[in-house]
């Protein structure tokens, strides 16, 4: 029966949003719920926002990426990661401890989905009984609010996991989410620049404020091709935070991932979340039990696992 839910399926999150980067440790404060939010005459999606300017980085950072991205194969909604060594975290001593120390890792070629997984593509999985229909946490949940290109929110760990593994893929490693991100450069953004904006990316108008680039919801997956990474891969900034399958330590030092711990780490920043949380280098974590509107997921697959079983 496995068998045949992987072949019906093409590509099958979350956990409560997240603070803006204060400059304290790791803060994780609660984020007003949209609903709350007063109702603006003006569509946020057709005013793109610049935000202040990020705090000083490596000169390589600063320049956008030029020239072509390279030539990566796509199969199936996703996109093979050549891996490669890269350094890992952020060059930047005001960047929040989580971020730090930066060192260099080794990632072997992977497949990453393109976009994050849609409403659509999660319906087609509980519709065959094979995963679990997301809580409705809050009125900004994406299941039921009659979009099928939306990212799928408020999925817990353990489902997002559970459609990835009847898709025959599996959750992304916090490590080759980041890869997947910058590639072997220092780019704050997954597009090579040091700032946003609302062309870039769907999270807050900037750090300042509690209004989202995209009013009382997230934007449809791959709306924003301008900032692609360098694979091609959209949406790891903004949209919704993504699920990696990691657990959540203080530091990125240290190569493996704990083998336990209370939480898992998120990675990208979503619609509530500011600019200077979306960054290429951004961590953050959340509860195996938490179902929140700012998080969603994409998975990935090894190399050599193309044809199912």
């Amino acid at each position: 029966m496995a068998a045949c839910l992987v072949a019906g399926l093409s590509r099958f999150a979350g956990a409560q949003s997240r603070p803006a980067w204060t400059g304290a440790d790791s803060p994780r404060p609660a984020v007003t719920d949209p609903e709350d939010e007063p109702a603006s005459d003006e569509d946020p999606t057709l005013t793109p926002a610049v935000p202040p300017p990020a705090p000083p980085v490596a000169a390589e950072a600063t320049e956008p990426r030029r020239g072509p991205r390279p030539k990566v194969q796509s199969q199936d909604g996703m996109l093979r990661i050549p891996g490669g060594k890269f350094a890992m975290g952020s060059f930047d001593p005001k960047a929040p401890p989580n971020e730090r120390p930066t060192h260099v890792e080794s990632v072997d070629p992977f497949w990453i989905d393109r976009t994050e997984v849609t409403v659509g593509e999660y319906r087609v999985c509980v519709e065959r009984h094979a995963c679990r229909a997301p809580e409705h946490s809050s009125a900004a949940c994406t299941w039921d609010l009659g979009d099928p290109e939306l990212p799928v929110s408020c999925v817990r760990f353990d489902d997002a996991g559970t459609y990835c593994r009847v898709a025959g893929k599996r959750l992304p490693r916090e490590v080759e989410w980041e890869f997947a991100a910058r590639g072997t450069s220092l780019a704050v953004f997954p597009w090579g620049g040091r700032v946003s904006n609302c062309i870039l990316a769907a999270t807050l108008l900037h750090d300042a404020t509690g209004r989202s680039c995209t009013g009382r919801r997230p934007s449809r997956v791959g709306t924003h091709p301008m900032g692609a990474s360098p694979f091609g891969v959209l949406d790891l900034s903004g949209n919704v935070e993504e699920w990696t399958s990691d657990w959540y330590s203080e530091s990125v030092a240290g190569g493996a991932a704990p083998s336990a711990g209370a939480s898992h780490t998120l990675r990208g920043g979503g619609w509530l979340s500011p600019p200077s949380m979306s960054r290429t280098t951004s961590r953050n974590w959340g509860s195996s039990l938490e179902a929140g509107a700012n998080v969603g997921f994409r998975c990935a697959r090894d190399v050599g696992a193309e044809v199912a079983p």
